[in-house]
């Protein structure tokens, strides 16, 4: 086990290839202050030289998720703190493994935007989702309101961000936000489970197809095309497809590289 933050930030290995970042701040509901947020950033920057597979995101205690960022701390926030806050937020996305956010109780603010940079989300049914920073003064300022128009659509969006609107977690499913609503008691075991199917596909494929997604994104169509066939034509080529094919038809469970 590894600790940043003074111990509220902990990243930890659940099981061969699969591990987790919590924040560990309970009695705070996992509110983000400014030092784990560096924390966050240096564990990201761990996880990199770590023989891990899939990574969960997730909290200490039963309240919330994160309920967003320390209130306390707000008028000092600089800047260059959300600049900062922003790259790491691009570093989690960007790990060359998927990630699985696993929601509970409030996912608001900064806790929201940590969830967004996530590949999965799989949320309890008693979580609260939104990103209320227009009702005091300002903006999410850290990519969390762009992911959030990405993924939503912009007419959608304005509803939600400018009334600083909170939503279930059903809501948020309709919407595109998260991927899978379960109950509580379920939650831990069923990000498992995603995670350890995620541990047994060619990591390769995966780490191509996460880049791929990210830049098709707003790509033309003819872009979109092109980077995939040249994707392809990479994978096509790897050990890892290799084994595939050969696993298929020897009818036999793949043993894959990453290569």
């Amino acid at each position: 086990m590894r600790a940043y933050a003074s111990g509220k930030i902990v990243v930890e290995e659940l099981e061969e290839g699969v591990y987790q970042l919590l924040l560990n701040y309970p009695e705070k509901l996992n509110v983000i202050t400014l030092e784990m947020r560096r924390g966050i950033g240096e564990a990201v920057r761990d996880l990199r030289n770590l023989p891990a597979k899939v990574v969960v995101v997730a909290s200490a205690g039963d309240k919330a998720f994160s309920a967003g960022g320390d209130m306390g701390e707000f008028l000092k926030t600089t800047t260059a703190d959300l600049l900062e806050w922003g790259r790491t937020l691009v570093e989690l996305e960007e790990l060359p493994v998927p990630t699985v956010a696993e929601l509970k109780g409030y996912v608001l603010g900064g806790g929201l935007e940590l969830a967004l940079s996530c590949d999965i989300r799989i949320a309890s049914e008693d979580s609260v989702l939104g990103l209320p920073e227009v009702r005091l003064g300002m903006v999410p300022a850290s990519g969390g309101l762009t992911r959030f128009v990405k993924a939503v659509g912009p007419l959608r969006s304005k509803y939600y961000l400018l009334l600083g609107k909170r939503m279930s977690a059903r809501e948020a499913y309709a919407l595109g936000l998260v991927d899978e609503v379960v109950p509580r008691e379920s939650l831990r075991s069923r990000v498992l489970e995603v995670a350890r199917e995620l541990k047994e596909l060619p990591p390769f494929a995966l780490k191509e197809a996460k880049k791929l997604i990210a830049l098709v994104a707003d790509a033309p169509r003819e872009v979109g095309f092109d980077l995939e066939r040249k994707t392809f034509g990479v994978l096509r080529y790897s050990r890892d497809f290799e084994e595939g094919i050969k696993s298929f038809f020897e009818k036999r469970k793949p043993s894959y590289k990453g290569a």
